[in-house]
This record gives structure tokens, sequence and C-alpha cells, in this order.
């Protein structure tokens, strides 16, 4: 298989082996990652090792690749009545509780309201709190007392896990079953199975909503293991789900994790998996008419003389996008070496050894606008979100995306979300800082600055030439605070009115009802953060960006 990849492959899977393989502990049989300075044992990069160990060594690599998979497969937890069926434990984790009540009786609208009464719960706990020296750690006891008595989805299990461990089990039964032991093929078959009745489960009763970069691996998981595995209703499964996501898609040519580099660039590469190993036609057919829209609609936002998305983003980590997100891999995959030649390595970067195995096809009129850079343009696209913790009622918002993008500086904003998502990027602003990129962002948080999701704070925003406004509302069950942060070389010494920011590269012109406080939380970042009480209030944002002299 080695000597058969593109050498643009061969490096991408050389570079996440560089990477992988000091942090893999033979007697553990699995690969650490450090976040927080602990090490934690991480299940999808153990597998992304094994792939590639397979992939670049072949029968040398094997034994390795045994070990990792049956480490994973003893850190998966059965149990059919159960909402986490077919989920992996995270090593050292104990198994989540089981439901109170039967998971399938909890209707949606039940559920929600549920969240909502929680929200009421804690908030109030922490007025009766409020001057208690001993809050942060009551409060943390008390939602200790919930992910010991509820399975709540990310806190006590991650339902995600299934269709992330899913993948690389089909790519290592598809490529190298021969290289593995006859009774490994066998428990990988049947850990499949138990993984794809949880993720049948949790899709057909919309408890824990699909994001597009889940549903994209779904769809392929289904088509493969169905045929795999003899489940013919599973394929046509996956034909329905293909239909419905093309047909949504086919609306406002859109997605739902919108402009969202690090979960596009997953539904990219998996579209790609559809068409290359897609057993279907009809799969196939899909794939290419979403890829090319995909690429096409993210070309719109980019801007190759920052190598960046200008947003809004629906769902986003950092802005710089080297860091989390493996657009650049793909770029550099699907263009090749001699056009795009840049491709550091992200977070997002281990996961090559499955990459390399899709089949990226990039439109050429959107790899055009990929490499060059264009004429300063404003753009306008609407899109239906999911807001997964949302108002069942209300979790497909129309939403639309403007932007105002060119060679030096790009704005975004949003309009009509209902997302209480703490990653939701309503308003971003990237500017040239010298050599450096200089960014915005906003946001909101708890008062004590811990980020979550909150029913909800509304942002409705507008960019335009040079211009960027934005209208903030308060609906949630407590006080929250919103805030802006900027980051670049220098920007700690900035110098702020409320009337004017002078920052290192750029002068903004400020008009707003908001009470804004600065801090310096780390080297090279600003926040400004404006408190928001719980009483529906609307506040107002505008900045304009003046031109340099």
């Amino acid at each position: 298989m080695w000597e058969k990849l593109a050498p643009e492959a061969r490096v991408l899977v050389r570079e996440a082996l560089e990477k992988l393989s000091p942090a893999y502990d033979p007697e553990r049989g699995l690969v650490g990652v450090t976040w927080d300075g602990k090490t934690h044992w991480a299940l999808r990069e153990s597998l992304y090792y094994a792939l590639g160990l397979l992939i670049r060594d072949g029968a040398a690599g094997a034994a390795t690749a045994e070990r990792v998979c049956r480490e994973v497969l003893a850190l998966q937890m059965i149990d059919p009545d159960e909402v986490w069926h077919g989920c992996f434990r995270h090593p050292g984790d104990p198994q989540p509780p089981k439901m109170p009540v039967p998971w399938r009786e909890v209707t949606l609208r039940a559920r929600y309201q549920a969240d909502l009464a929680w929200e009421r719960i804690t908030a109030r706990f922490g007025e009766l709190l409020a001057d208690d020296p001993r809050r942060a750690e009551t409060e943390r006891l008390l939602q200790r007392a919930l992910c010991d008595t509820v399975p709540v989805a990310w806190d006590t299990y991650e339902p995600n896990a299934r269709e992330f461990v899913g993948l690389p089990f089909a790519m290592l039964l598809e490529h190298f079953s021969g290289l593995l032991p006859a009774d490994l093929i066998h428990a990988i078959e049947k850990s499949a199975h138990a993984l794809m009745e949880g993720a049948i489960a949790r899709s057909e009763s919309d408890f824990t909503p699909l994001n597009t970069n889940i549903r994209t691996i779904l769809i392929f998981l289904l088509d493969w293991f169905g045929a795999r595995l003899n489940e013919p209703e599973w394929q046509r499964m996956a034909l329905r789900e293909a239909e419905r996501f093309l047909a949504e898609y086919r609306e406002y040519h859109a997605v739902a994790e919108f402009n969202s580099p690090t979960y596009c660039g997953v539904d990219l590469s998996m579209l790609g998996f559809w068409r290359r190993y897609g057993k279907q036609p009809e799969l196939r057919a899909a794939a290419d008419e979403l890829e090319a829209g995909i690429w096409r609609d993210m070309a719109e936002f980019y801007n190759p003389a920052m190598r960046n998305f200008s947003g809004p983003y629906s769902r986003a980590y950092e802005l710089e996008m080297a860091i989390h997100t493996c657009f650049y891999d793909l770029l550099y995959l699907g263009l090749g070496a001699e056009r795009f030649p840049w491709h550091p390595f992200s977070i997002e970067s281990t996961n090559n050894p499955l990459l390399v195995l899709g089949n990226v096809h990039i439109p050429a009129d959107a790899a055009e606008r990929m490499l060059t850079p264009g004429p300063a343009r404003s753009v306008r696209h609407s899109f239906r979100e999911l807001s997964e913790r949302g108002d069942p009622a209300h979790r497909n918002a129309l939403c639309t995306a403007t932007a105002w993008i060119r060679p030096d500086r790009m704005i975004g904003a949003l309009s009509g979300s209902e997302n209480p998502s703490h990653q939701l990027r309503p308003l971003v602003v990237f500017w040239r800082c010298g050599e450096a990129l200089g960014t915005l962002r906003t946001g909101r948080c708890l008062p004590d600055g811990r980020e979550c999701h909150l029913h909800t704070v509304f942002f409705d925003g507008e960019a335009s030439e040079n211009r960027a406004s934005l209208r903030i509302r308060n609906a949630a069950q407590q006080a929250v605070t919103f805030y802006l942060e900027l980051q670049g070389p220098g920007i700690e010494d900035s110098v702020l009115t409320p009337e004017r920011w002078e920052l290192p590269g750029l002068t903004v012109r400020v008009r707003s009802d908001l009470t804004l406080t600065p801090s310096v939380p780390a080297p090279g970042t600003l926040r400004l953060n404006a408190p928001l009480p719980a009483d529906g209030s609307e506040r107002r944002l505008e900045l304009e960006l003046e031109e340099q002299s």
C-alpha cells in the first residue's frame, strides 16, 4: 500500500506517525495525549496510529495494531437498553450510570425541559451560594451528583465515539484483514455491530442530534458495514439518509455546520470515502454533488492571502485555521505539493493515516479561489443551523452569514441564530498585523469565565465594507458575560477608549451601549468583558475599521 500512495499522502502519514509514535505506550497499548498538564489515553489517536503503522510497515506493524485494537475493544460498553450502548469509555473513566427511566420513552420536549430545569436549578444554587467561599467546590459536587445519577452526553459518555471508532475499524477490515488474526477480525465485526445498533438508535430517536460531520460518517458506515455484516436494511437506511441530507443541502446550498473549518473538513474528507468505498452508485453520486458544493461554499469565505476563512462560524475552536482543522492537509493532498505545499501540522493532522484513504476531489473553480487572492468582495449566504441542545421546535433556525473580504482584512457576522453552543462565533474580524494576523472574535460565558451551552444568548449581526454590527440579547436563565477576544502580537499594549481602539495594525471606531472591561488573560490576548443581565434587554455593538495611512 505504501508504494501505491501519492507522494503527498506518504508525507502526511509519515508526519502523523512522527507525532504519534513517541506518544504510544507499549505497556498500555494506547497513545497518550496531554492536555491540562495530564496524560489522557486517546482511542481515536491510538487507532490512527495502528492504521498508519499498517499503511507504512505492512506486516511489521501488525502486532502493535493488534494490541491497540484489543485495548480499544475492551473499552466498549454494551447494553442495548441504554443510551450509551455501543459507545467506548475513555480509559480511566467509569461506566456511565443507567438512565433512571427507559431513555426511548423520554420525548425530545421533555429532554429539553429537563435541560432548562437543570439550568434554573444551578443558577439558583449559585445565587444561594453567592458569598460562600466553598461555592466552586460545592457546584462541582452538584454536577458530579448529576453525572453519577444520569448519563449525560459528553460528560459521562461520548455518543460520537461510535462513529469515530467505527470508521478506522472499517478501514482496518477493508485493507488489512489479511494481516490481523481471525479472532480479532471477528471481534471487530462484533463490536461494529453493537456500535452501529447504538448509532442507529440515536439517529432514529434524535435524542442527541447528529451534527453534520457525524452524520456523514454514519451514512458511510451504514453502507459499508451493511454490506460487510449482511444487514441490507442498514444499506437502505444509508440511501434514505443520504437522500435526506442532499435534499436539505440543496435548499440553501449549505450544511448545518456552516463555514466551520474544523467540521467541514471532516465532511469533505468523509464524502471522499462515500465515493471511493460506497457500495451503492446512488451514494457515490450524492458524494460527487455534496463534495463539490461544499468546496464551493467554503471558497466563498476563504481568503488565500490570509490562509483563513472569514467567519462567521456556526461552530469553531480557534480562529487560526492551522491549529484545529484538516483543511490544509486536504488542500495539500487534493491540489498537490507543487500547487499547495503549505500544510502545518494541526490538532486534526493525527488522523492523516485515515484521511489519505479517501478520495479528495476539489473542483477546478473552487481550487482557483483557494489559491488566488481576488479583489475585495461581499458575501451573503443563508443556511439552516442545527442547535443540538436547542428547543426541538426551533432547532433548525434560518440564519444568514455575511462577510466582507479583501486580502489584508476580513469581517464575518451572523444573524438569525438560536444556537446555544459556546462554539458559536457570530462576529469575527481578521486584519494584517505586520507579518502576523490580528483577530477578534465574540462569545459568551458564565460570569466566572466558564464556557458552556446556555439557553440562550441571541446574536444578530451584519458585516459590510469595513463595518460590523451586532445586537445581543440574553434570554438565558442567569446573567452571563459577553466578550470580545482580540489576539495578535502586542495586542495587550493597545490604547482603548469607549469610542476608539488603537490596536497593532488597526484602528477601530466603536459605538456601543455595553460596558466593556479589559483584561489580559495571556500574552498576545486582550479580552473585553461586558455583563449581560438576565432581563432580556438588547445591547448593541458597532465597529468601523479605519483605513491605515
